[in-house]
């Protein structure tokens, strides 16, 4: 299928063509004429052969289909053949020969089991084989069971070598070499435009057939430096917006809490008391002061006295 490259190269060659085009014979950027032969050669190449790959892609994903549609028949008519070989009465085959029948035609163990694509061919390849080496006719698989499945299996075998991509990927391959001369072409053109100036491959006239002219050091355009972060969304716990209530953001950094002090005595921060301390106390806060202050103050107990212990020598 064509790529982004292949797309973009026969953009420009179009472009290229477009604007040679509506050149003068003496516009010293006018490709001379065996130059853009080739180009025009080179381009109708590639366009042909990209188209080709979309062309190969659709048989494929046609093949693939077939395939798909074959192998979900051929189970089908494979379960058809179990079930026949399973509803042949006890009074035409004993349980041995059936269990023998089954084996032969490729049921191991009389259980149908998983049907993966390499087993419905398998089975289907068994049928056609084994069936007429079947001694007792009446145990073969139906002739019309066995001709839609011949004609199943070589659905499947015709469509495989096609659904597997073989023509999709030649087809890919000759659109590559194709692209690479086409790219090589376009490459051409621009040193020839650089070459018909002064300018070398500053030229503004790249620009007209989609090429970016070389800048000078310096000269390409600053890059914007990031927006300052808004009020109250840096350092203010009471702006954030998991927080209940309208947003309350600090102006300035007067408003932030003072930083937190570290006692190396206690081990602690004391930024929390510290900033507590500062605070001016509440009037009922004082008044409950006051009131413990005039509570009387009961005396210690002392610890009781522990009974000593004689000594060796008053005894």
């Amino acid at each position: 299928m064509p790529n982004q490259v292949s797309l973009e190269q026969i953009e420009l060659a179009e472009l290229t063509q477009s604007v040679d085009n509506g050149r003068a014979a003496t516009d010293p950027f006018k490709l001379v004429a065996a130059f853009r032969t080739l180009l025009d050669t080179l381009l109708a190449d590639l366009k042909t052969k990209d188209a080709a790959t979309l062309t190969s892609e659709g048989d494929r994903a046609t093949a693939s289909a077939n395939v798909r549609v074959a192998l979900e028949q051929l189970q089908k008519l494979l379960r058809d053949g179990y079930n026949f070989v399973q509803g042949l009465g006890s009074f035409a085959i004993t349980d041995a020969d059936r269990i023998g029948l089954f084996t032969a035609y490729g049921w191991e163990s009389g259980l149908v089991g998983a049907f993966s694509d390499a087993r419905i061919e398998s089975l289907a390849n068994q049928a056609i084989t084994v069936t007429p080496t079947i001694a007792d006719a009446t145990h073969r698989y139906p002739a019309a069971l066995l001709t839609l499945i011949t004609a199943q299996l070589a659905s499947v075998n015709t469509n495989q070598p096609i659904a597997t991509g073989g023509s999709a990927q030649g087809a890919t391959d000759v659109r590559d070499a194709a692209l690479a001369l086409l790219l090589l072409i376009n490459a051409r053109v621009r040193f020839f435009y650089c070459s018909a100036s002064d300018d070398l491959d500053q030229t503004p006239e790249l620009v007209k057939i989609g090429r970016q002219p070389r800048r000078d050091s310096g000269a390409a355009a600053a890059q914007p430096l990031p927006a300052a972060p808004r009020p109250g969304h840096v350092g203010c716990r009471r702006s954030e917006p998991d927080r209940v209530g309208p947003a309350r953001p600090c102006d300035d950094a007067a408003s932030l809490p003072p930083p937190r002090r570290w006692d190396r005595r206690t081990g602690r921060h004391l930024g929390h008391h510290h900033r507590l301390a500062h605070r001016p106390r509440p009037a009922d806060h004082r008044r409950h002061l006051r009131v413990l202050a005039r509570r009387p103050q009961l005396p210690r107990r002392r610890p009781p006295e522990q009974p000593r212990l004689a000594s060796r020598d008053m005894t």
